[in-house]
């Protein structure tokens, strides 16, 4: 199966909610730094859609979805849906369900929470893992990586070198999402958090889109691309659904080239039966290296610009790789021989 690699950012707050920039800022900073898509989600609202910002500009689509946020709740980001009023005192598993009933895929974020009083964040855990009516989850986010390692003292430091602070997904998110897959397909996506904070009276911008837009992105592999914005926003969206996707730290270096599948054809998402002798194939675009996941558990890991693992049984597996010992990529699973439902 020929597919098209397409890299976007997704988390994206704009002057609608409580981002600093205008929605023209955000597509011009996501073109300049070479971005196929990018998905707004701006809390409670799709006023951008109203207002006409959904669609391609040059070559880069922009997708309107929001962050619903309920008072004192988790949040989902919900991409495809036609309404968000009404949820800010709605629990979780009756908006989950509401979502899905209108069209939306949900995407849990930021799901371990993050409680920093010093620097004015208090973002609830999400607790609600026995609904399954959500498509996925964020495994990894770039400005709560940051966050979780700043402390008053370390905070001039890491502002100056972020990239020092940023060490990987939760390990206690990982293997959530490892459980998850066990039981159905639960969608692994990368996330910003993006919303370019205004400091100090407004003299400068903490963590510009554009900074951002080249850090952790989701890789989405489509079959066509760049035509019509209405067929590739359904593209986009129904690629993501089904996990044919990656999550990748581009500051290190791009990740364009890789692919993880079974076979020659059972790409990342898809489910397929299990046969002995299976060969799991991984391709980087330089080397690195790459360990191997199977229901959770390390299984076997390799060296080099590519990998060839026997699939030990059935299960789910997934693969991640270390760039010179940093995080870089992380994929979607394959399921051999389950559901994948």
């Amino acid at each position: 199966m020929q597919l098209r690699d397409i890299k976007g950012a997704i988390h994206v707050h704009s002057r609608y909610s409580d981002g600093s920039g205008s929605v023209e800022e955000i597509i011009a900073a996501a073109e300049k730094a070479d971005l196929d898509y990018c998905i707004l989600t701006d809390h409670d609202t799709l006023k951008a859609a109203e207002d006409g910002f959904g669609g391609r500009y040059a070559k880069m689509l922009l997708v309107v979805a929001a962050e619903v946020s309920p008072f004192l709740r988790g949040h989902c980001l919900a991409v495809g849906c036609r309404d968000v009023k009404g949820y800010r005192w709605m629990p979780e598993r009756f908006f989950l369900r509401k979502l899905r009933r209108d069209g939306a895929d949900t995407y849990i974020a930021h799901p371990g929470g993050q409680v920093k009083p010093t620097f004015g964040i208090n973002l609830r855990q999400w607790h609600a893992w026995q609904e399954e009516q959500f498509t996925g989850i964020e495994i990894w986010s770039y400005m709560h990586d940051w966050v979780e390692n700043i402390r008053p003292l370390t905070l001039p430091k890491y502002y100056l070198h972020p990239e020092r602070a940023i060490d990987g997904p939760d390990r206690r998110v990982l293997g959530l999402w490892d459980r998850l897959n066990l039981h159905r397909r639960v969608v692994g996506i990368g996330a910003l958090d993006a919303h370019a904070v205004k400091m100090f009276f407004g003299l400068f911008v903490a963590f510009e889109y554009e900074f951002l837009f080249r850090t952790i992105l989701t890789h989405v592999f489509v079959d066509e691309w760049g035509h019509n914005a209405q067929e590739d926003t359904v593209r986009l969206t129904r690629s993501l659904r089904e996990g044919r996707a990656y999550v990748s730290y581009e500051v290190d270096a791009p990740a364009e080239g890789f692919d993880f599948r079974a076979g020659d054809d059972v790409v990342m998402g898809a489910r397929a039966r299990f046969r002995e002798g299976m060969t799991l194939h991984v391709t980087l675009p330089q080397a690195a290296e790459t360990k191997l996941i199977h229901n959770g558990r390390l299984t076997d890991d390799c060296t080099g610009t590519g990998a060839e693992f026997k699939a030990a049984g059935p299960g789910v597996y997934r693969v991640e790789v270390r760039l010179q010992g940093r995080p870089w990529i992380f994929s979607n699973p394959i399921f051999l021989g389950t559901s994948g439902k």
